[in-house]
């Protein structure tokens, strides 16, 4: 049995949506063959790399084909990726046990798949946004053998199209995340000094992820630094910042681990909505060790509850504070909090999600 999961973005991308894709491939490997398929841009691809950048036990098999000159990636080009992507599956279907696609730009091919009666499943992490997302994803939920969503949250958006679901939450590497690196050392690499207590927030730094609250947070605690890890939204960077308010920009992944360890507090500021309820970071923060404030919302609290995380209200920047002084206040009183976070993201690995879209696969071929 061999799959091709398709992506329509670089493979380059140090992102966690590209590290989330690689990571799943990786962990599916030991029960079902599968080979990324992603458009080729300019540069020399380090496979060996990309191996050691995410933490992966193998180097990853990507079949690169080239989308009609274009040297860069950008909405044009992704677009533009259905067409030599169609023609690639067309000339392997014999080869091909099944496709799986995160993204519903990518419905062309699914719906190609369908034609050529080549089982297909879509993973997707969050409801539509816009008018043609929705039209998209409806598209591609009605063309798909099955559907993998992150949350039970989100299983009940799709069980109405009356589809074989799975929820397999995002995961964590312990090679990564689960280190034993001390707090002291982690902020001498980081360039954090002890002058006050830290918070630290992984992620992009923009409003539909929370920063605005943290930043609110923040101008209300001056005796507290606020570092926010990842690439800054343009409408966030132009913001008259606090002092305490420290923009480190997008960090390697290799990076981040280091930065978690170096926190006092963990923040998972999410608003309400549908952007980005179960984010891959709450798996990476739980495996830290460190104290966890995070939104209150329904996705997080299928992970996170009273005992393993300080909970406070989404978009209330006072309840937030409240969560964060709790932790600073008393951190011994918080560390048991952080241990049982760190036990139950055990539940949470790439291992056991691998081995469970491949049992589903396997399962929904068998029907």
């Amino acid at each position: 049995m061999k799959g091709l999961y398709f992506i329509d973005t670089d493979v380059r991308n140090t992102r966690a949506h590209t590290s989330q894709i690689l990571h799943t491939v990786a962990a599916l490997d030991p029960y079902v063959e599968v080979d990324i398929v992603a458009p080729r841009y300019d540069g020399p691809v380090d496979l060996e790399g990309i191996r050691d950048r995410h933490g992966l036990a193998a180097a990853p098999r990507v079949i690169r084909i080239p989308v009609f000159g274009f040297k860069h990636p950008g909405s044009l080009a992704f677009a533009c990726f259905n067409i030599p992507a169609i023609v690639f599956l067309v000339r392997h279907r014999k080869e091909t046990s099944f496709i799986y696609i995160r993204s519903n730009l990518l419905f062309p091919i699914a719906l190609s798949a369908a034609c050529l009666r080549i089982p297909r499943y879509y993973e997707t992490h969050r409801k539509p946004l816009t008018w043609t997302a929705r039209l998209y994803d409806y598209l591609m939920t009605k063309t798909a053998t099955g559907i993998v969503v992150i949350s039970e949250h989100l299983r009940a958006r799709y069980a109405a199209y009356a589809k074989r679901i799975l929820v397999a939450h995002d995961a964590v590497s312990f090679g990564r995340f689960g280190d034993t690196l001390q707090k002291a050392e982690a902020r001498k690499r980081c360039g954090i000094t002890d002058a006050h207590p830290v918070c630290v927030y992984a992620g992009t730094v923009s409003r539909l992820k929370g920063a605005d609250v943290a930043i609110a947070a923040a101008r209300l605690m001056p005796d507290i630094d606020f570092y926010l890890v990842g690439q800054v939204e343009p409408a966030v960077a132009a913001l008259d910042l606090p002092a305490n308010i420290i923009l480190t920009g997008r960090k390697e992944q290799e990076d981040v681990p280091v930065f978690l360890r170096a926190a006092d507090v963990l923040l998972l500021p999410h608003p309400r909505g549908e952007y980005s309820q179960s984010p891959m970071k709450l798996f990476e923060y739980m495996a830290s060790g460190v104290p966890i404030v995070a939104s209150r919302l329904p996705s997080v609290c299928e992970v996170l509850d009273d005992t393993n995380a300080i909970l406070v209200e989404p978009e209330d920047v006072h309840s937030l504070v409240e969560g964060i002084r709790q932790v600073v206040a008393d951190p011994r009183r918080a560390a048991p909090r952080a241990e049982k976070a760190r036990q139950d993201v055990e539940a949470y690995t790439w291992e056991k999600r691998g081995a469970a879209i491949a049992l589903f696969i396997k399962d929904t071929l068998s029907v």
